[in-house]
């Protein structure tokens, strides 16, 4: 079971509603596009104990993962641009938690925030266009999914940025982040954006551990920049090596 930990790097980490991981709350100012309108409201809205836990996420009460994921409790958050950061633990008893290149990890998102943000934010609009183009059928009932949008701004309605993760360190000295985003075409599933040195690498489902996002990652290859291509690269060698 996770145990709440005070850490150099990440702050107060606390145990997600499950009791196995660890996670905090973090403001995204750079995602405010995303963030749920008219936080005025979405406070008010709330019952009184909700509403103060949702007022000192900055403290990371213990109880807020445990209705965090209440309809108006994730409105509110996120209206404030607060959204959850999970540090997925390893399953071996030893490791360390967070693990090194966890923190690694964080240490390098925290210091490249702002164009991290964007180059996910531009990925993802890549991804969207030729989905749309190549998989009309996931939008034929989907009145909010633009046809032809030319900015991110246009997908507003349809997609919702929705936190990150740091993969457990199941590869000496690699952990991944996933950004998770909300879509209207598949509320079931959702979308996962892998990212490796900065740079978005896979889009996807079910990309939980490195075999599967090497298995993964050749969905919409063709929309990846020689950046993009180059980190993937680098990510499959370190994966492919330890194998």
């Amino acid at each position: 079971m996770a145990k709440t930990t005070n850490h150099p790097a990440f702050g107060r980490l606390i145990p997600d509603d499950l009791g196995e991981d660890l996670m905090c709350f973090r403001k995204f100012a750079a995602m405010e596009i995303f963030w749920h309108p008219d936080s005025k409201k979405q406070l008010q809205d709330l019952e009184p104990k909700h509403r103060d836990l949702v007022k000192k996420w900055e403290q990371q009460p213990g109880e807020l993962p445990q209705i965090c994921r209440n309809f108006d409790v994730l409105a509110a958050l996120q209206s404030l641009g607060v959204y959850e950061v999970g540090v997925s633990q390893s399953e071996e008893k030893e490791a360390a938690i967070p693990s090194p290149a966890q923190v690694t990890a964080w240490e390098f998102f925290v210091a490249h925030e702002n164009v991290i943000c964007e180059r996910a934010c531009d990925a993802i609009l890549r991804y969207y266009i030729n989905l749309r183009k190549n998989e009309p059928q996931w939008f034929e009932e989907e009145d909010d999914c633009p046809e032809s949008p030319e900015s991110i701004e246009d997908l507003t309605s349809c997609i919702r940025f929705d936190g990150m993760n740091l993969s457990p360190e199941t590869i000496p000295g690699l952990s991944s982040i996933s950004f998770g985003w909300e879509v209207d075409w598949d509320m079931e599933h959702g979308l996962q954006m892998i990212l490796h040195e900065g740079q978005p690498i896979a889009i996807g489902n079910d990309l939980y551990s490195p075999e599967d996002i090497l298995t993964e990652a050749n969905f919409q290859r063709e929309i990846f920049t020689e950046e993009e291509q180059a980190a993937y690269q680098n990510f499959a060698t370190l994966v492919e090596t330890s194998l």
